[in-house]
C-alpha cells in the first residue's frame, strides 16, 4: 500500500472500512476521502445558513410561525379544560381562580351553565369546538409550509445548479459526474423533507412543548419544574444519536454518488459490457455497492434503534414520578385533582412530539448531512472568474489570435503541458495544430476559449488579452467543434440553435453549407424531428455533420475543430473536407488534427512535441524538412516522403 493509501486508511473511521470491505472499490476510497465534509460550522450556524432561504419568503414564513404558535397554544387548551372540569364537578375542588379561570368561569355562567353538571357540559362542548379549531389551523398551516418549503427548495436547486455551471473547468473535472448529480438532485431533495415535513410538525411541536412548559409552571411550579428536568436528559440522548448516526450518513452520501457515477458509467458502456462479456461482473460490483450501502446505513438503523427504547424508559420513570408526587401534593391540599389530571393529560401529551422530534431528528440529521455537502458546494470558490475591470462591451469581431510564449502547468501537477509557445493567427487564417498525443494541442484550445488562464505569457484575441473579455463574451466569439459530440434530447432544430432566436431559413442554409441538408430532410419532422439522448439514432458521421451546422449557425469569428474527424468514415470525411472550405472562410480556424489530409491547405502548421513547437509551416514545406511532421505524415498515411 502506497503512503497516500496508508494515510487515506488511517482517516477512515470503522463504518468507512466497513463500506469499503462491503465493496472492494478503490475508487469509492478516494471519494470517501473526497466527500469527507465536516462542517466548520455547529448544526445552529448550519440551519442559520440554510435558514436564510426563507428571506425571500418572509412573509409566508411569518403566516406559518403565527399559525404554528396558534396551533400549539390550542393544542394545550383541551387538557387545561378537562382539569376545570373534574374541579367543577369535584366538591372539593376549588382552586385559587386565576384570570383565564375567572374568564372560563364567566363564559360558562354567560352561556347558562350554572349547575356542576352544565359545567361539565360546557367544557365538554369547548373542547369540540376547539378541536375543530385545530383542525382547521392544521390544515392551514401544512399547506402554507409545504408550500414555503417548496419555494425555498426551488431557489436552492437552481443556486446549487447555477452555482456548479459557473465553476471552472479544472473543478468539474476534479468532481464525478455522480456526485453532483447526487449533490442536485439527492441532497437537495433531503433538504426538501426538512423544510417541507421536519420545518411544519418541528415547529408546531418546539412551539406546543413551549407553551406547555409554560402552562405547567402557572399551574404548579414544582411539578412543571419536575418534568423541565426531563429536558437535559432529551438532549443528552439526541447527541448521542447525533454522534453516532451523522458519521455513517456522511459515508452513506459518498457511496450513494459512487452509486450513481457507476450507475451513469455503465448504462453509458452498456454495449461494451455486453461484447465483452463483462455483465456478470458489473452485476458483481453493483451488488458489491448495494453492500456497502447497507454497510453504511446499518450505524444509522442501530442509534435509532436504541433512541426510542431510551425515550420510552424516560417517558415512564418521569410519568410515575409524577403520579407519585402529584398525589401527594393532591391529599396535602396543595393542588386540586383537576390540577393533576391537568399534568397527567399534559405528561402523556408531552412526549408525543417529543416522539415526534426524535423520530424527525433522524430526518434533521439526514438533512444536515445533506446541507453540509450542498454548502460545501455552493463555497467553492472558482478558478476561473471574470476580471471586475474587464470590458462587459467588448466582442470577438475579427479573430485574431495570438500567443506570445505561453507556458502552462494544470493545477496540482508539477510538469508544464505547454513550454513557450507562440504564434499569430491573422484574422480569416487557418492554423493546424499536429503531434502525438499529450503533445498539447487541445490545452492550447482549452487557453483560447479561456477554460483555464496561462502560467505566463499572453493569448490575445483581436488584440486584447482573453482575460479583459467577459468569459460569455469570449466564448461567443469562438465555436468548438469537438471529437465527441453532444446532441441533446430533443428537437433537431433546438440542437442546432441551443434555444438561440435563429430563422429556419438560416438553420437550412448552414446545413446546406455543411452538407447535412439530405440528413435532417429525411427525418420525419425535419427540424422538428425529436432526436434521442445522445443521438442514438443518428450515426458518428451525422452527428459530427449536425455539430459543423451547429458551429455555422453561430456564424463566430474563431472555429475551432478539435479533432472533429477523427471518428467519421471516409465518405463522410470526404464531406466535411468539401464543407471546410465554407466553413473555414472569413474567418479564424485553429484545427487540431490527427488526420493530416484535413490540414493541406492550411496557412500554417504547428507541430508540437512535449508542449514544444518543434516545427512550423506549411504542409510542402514541412514535408521538405523531412522532420517530425513527415514521420507523422508517414504514420498517417503510410506514403514514404522522399527527401530532396
Amino acid at each position: 500500500m502506497s503512503a497516500p493509501d496508508e494515510q487515506v486508511e488511517q482517516r477512515m473511521d470503522t463504518v468507512e472500512r466497513e463500506a469499503m470491505a462491503a465493496a472492494g472499490d478503490p475508487i469509492l476510497a478516494r471519494m470517501l476521502a473526497e466527500e469527507r465534509v465536516e462542517a466548520e460550522q455547529v448544526d445552529s450556524g448550519l440551519l442559520l445558513r440554510l435558514a436564510g432561504y426563507l428571506r425571500p419568503h418572509r412573509t409566508l414564513a411569518t403566516l406559518a410561525l403565527v399559525l404554528a404558535f396558534v396551533e400549539a397554544l390550542v393544542m394545550t387548551l383541551p387538557a387545561y379544560l378537562v382539569g376545570l372540569a373534574v374541579d367543577a364537578a369535584s366538591p372539593t375542588g376549588a382552586r385559587s381562580a386565576t384570570a383565564a379561570e375567572r374568564a372560563w368561569a364567566a363564559a360558562a355562567a354567560a352561556a347558562g351553565a350554572t349547575t356542576p353538571v352544565g359545567v361539565v357540559t360546557f367544557f365538554a362542548l369547548a373542547v369540540l369546538a376547539l378541536w375543530i379549531l385545530r383542525w382547521g389551523i392544521a390544515v392551514a398551516s401544512q399547506f402554507t409550509v409545504q408550500k414555503l418549503g417548496q419555494y425555498i427548495v426551488h431557489d436552492l436547486r437552481v443556486d446549487t445548479y447555477r452555482h456548479i455551471t459557473s465553476m471552472d473547468q479544472g473543478w468539474l473535472q476534479r468532481n464525478p459526474v455522480g456526485r453532483l448529480v447526487n449533490r442536485s438532485t439527492f441532497d437537495v431533495q433531503a433538504l426538501s423533507e426538512l423544510f417541507s415535513d421536519a420545518f411544519a410538525e418541528g415547529m408546531r411541536d418546539t412551539l406546543f412543548l413551549a407553551v406547555l412548559f409554560a402552562a405547567m409552571i402557572s399551574l404548579d411550579p414544582v411539578l412543571g419544574a419536575m418534568l423541565a428536568g426531563a429536558l437535559p436528559l432529551l438532549v443528552g440522548i439526541a447527541l448521542v444519536y447525533r454522534a453516532a448516526a451523522r458519521p455513517a450518513m456522511r459515508t452513506n452520501s459518498a457511496v450513494q454518488s459512487r452509486m450513481n457515477a457507476w450507475i451513469a458509467e455503465n448504462l453509458a458502456g452498456m454495449r461494451e459490457n455486453l461484447l465483452f462479456v463483462r455483465t456478470a461482473r458489473r452485476r458483481g460490483e453493483f451488488e458489491a455497492l448495494t453492500r456497502a450501502h447497507q454497510a453504511s446505513m446499518r450505524r444509522t438503523i442501530q442509534a435509532w434503534g436504541l433512541v426510542r427504547p431510551a425515550l420510552m424508559v424516560t417517558s415512564a420513570i418521569f410519568t410515575a414520578a409524577l403520579m407519585g408526587i402529584g398525589a401527594r401534593r393532591v391529599v396535602g391540599g396543595v393542588i386540586t385533582l383537576g390540577v393533576l389530571t391537568t399534568f397527567l393529560q399534559y405528561v402523556v401529551k408531552l412526549w408525543v412530539p417529543v416522539r415526534n422530534l426524535a423520530e424527525k431528528f433522524n430526518l434533521i440529521q439526514t438533512s444536515l448531512t445533506s446541507g453540509e455537502r450542498i454548502v460545501d458546494i455552493l463555497d467553492a470558490k472558482p478558478a476561473m472568474v471574470d476580471r471586475p475591470d474587464a470590458d462587459a462591451a467588448a466582442r470577438v469581431t475579427r479573430g485574431h489570435v495570438v500567443f506570445e510564449d505561453v507556458h502552462f502547468r494544470y493545477p496540482g501537477r508539477g510538469e508544464e503541458v505547454l513550454r513557450g509557445v507562440s504564434f499569430d493567427a491573422p484574422p480569416g487564417s487557418m492554423l493546424a495544430l499536429v503531434g502525438d498525443t499529450g503533445a498539447g494541442k487541445s490545452t492550447l484550445i482549452h487557453l483560447l476559449s479561456r477554460f483555464y488562464d496561462t502560467t505566463s505569457g499572453r493569448v490575445v484575441v483581436d488584440g486584447r488579452d482573453v482575460r479583459d473579455y467577459l468569459r460569455a463574451n469570449l466564448r461567443g466569439g469562438t465555436a468548438l467543434v469537438p471529437q465527441d459530440v453532444v446532441v441533446f434530447a430533443g428537437s433537431v432544430r433546438d440542437n442546432l440553435t441551443l434555444g438561440d432566436p435563429v430563422p429556419d431559413e438560416q438553420v437550412w442554409e448552414a446545413l446546406r453549407a455543411v452538407r447535412a441538408d439530405g440528413i435532417v430532410a429525411r427525418l420525419a419532422g425535419g427540424l422538428d424531428h425529436e432526436l434521442e439522448e445522445n443521438g442514438r439514432t443518428l450515426s458518428v458521421g451525422e452527428r459530427q455533420l449536425l455539430s459543423f451546422a451547429r458551429a455555422l449557425v453561430r456564424n463566430p469569428p474563431i472555429l475551432v475543430l478539435d479533432e472533429a474527424t477523427a471518428n467519421v468514415d471516409t465518405e463522410t470525411e470526404a464531406q466535411i473536407q468539401q464543407a471546410l472550405e465554407t466553413l473555414t472562410a472569413g474567418r479564424t480556424s485553429v484545427v487540431v488534427a490527427h488526420r493530416l489530409s484535413t490540414i493541406r491547405r492550411a496557412d500554417e502548421i504547428l507541430v508540437l512535441r512535449h508542449g514544444v513547437v518543434v516545427e512550423r509551416g506549411r504542409h510542402a514545406e514541412l514535408l521538405a524538412l523531412a522532420g517530425e511532421y513527415a514521420r507523422l505524415y508517414r504514420q498517417h498515411t503510410g506514403q514514404v516522403v522522399e527527401q530532396g
